[in-house]
């Protein structure tokens, strides 16, 4: 065989190599990106459904306000209930969203509660270390 036909053949086998390299990095990335897209979509449906829990528990609480001004006799303990269990919803709602700034590459300010990137050292709304 020809030496620069060789020559030439090499060179394609290790441009195909490299491209075969390169391309299987790319469906990599792409398929963790979509992984994440999709984590994060759980996580959105779920911190939804939970805030709709919460309007209804809100709902409750604002009729058993309104019976108390009519006068009407309510359970000592019913406005208690519904606090402990928008807190207790809330707590949830916290850990998906906690959950979610992890899957984003994001972190939550302690002090002021914006969101920052994870590679950030100090908070870009208040100046809290992170």
């Amino acid at each position: 065989m020809d030496p620069k036909v060789y020559k030439m053949l090499e060179k394609a086998k290790i441009f195909a190599e490299k491209t075969g390299v390169a391309a299987t990095q790319a469906a990599q990335n792409a398929t963790k990106v979509a992984g994440d897209m999709a984590q994060a979509t759980k996580l959105n449906l779920q911190i939804f459904d939970l805030n709709t829990e919460c309007e209804v528990l809100y709902k409750e609480m604002g009729k058993l306000v309104y019976d108390i001004h009519l006068g009407i006799d309510v359970e000592q303990d019913a406005m208690d209930k519904y606090l402990s269990e928008v807190d207790e919803i809330q707590a949830k709602i916290d850990d998906l969203r906690l959950q979610l700034s992890q899957t984003k590459q994001q972190v939550t300010c302690p002090v002021c509660g914006k969101i920052c990137q994870k590679d950030d050292v100090y908070c870009a709304a208040c100046g809290a270390m992170l």
